[in-house]
């Protein structure tokens, strides 16, 4: 069983958002980062952009 399913990990995410991580994911690969590797760095891109870093209210979130 695979580690990274990018279907969950996009769920939530705009389309632009998600495809963008898609393509990140692409390039990971062509570079032979192992998929643990890829798996970290996606969750914290997709977490970042689904409200964590950068909130949709416009407000910036302290502590």
């Amino acid at each position: 069983m695979p580690l990274l399913d990018l279907q969950k990990l996009t769920t939530g995410l705009s389309r632009t958002w998600a495809g963008f991580v898609r393509d990140w994911d692409r390039s990971l690969r062509a570079g032979n980062y192992p998929e643990t590797t890829r798996y970290n760095y996606l969750l914290a891109a997709a977490q970042s952009v689904s409200g964590g870093v950068f909130p949709r209210s416009g407000r910036r979130r302290c502590g």
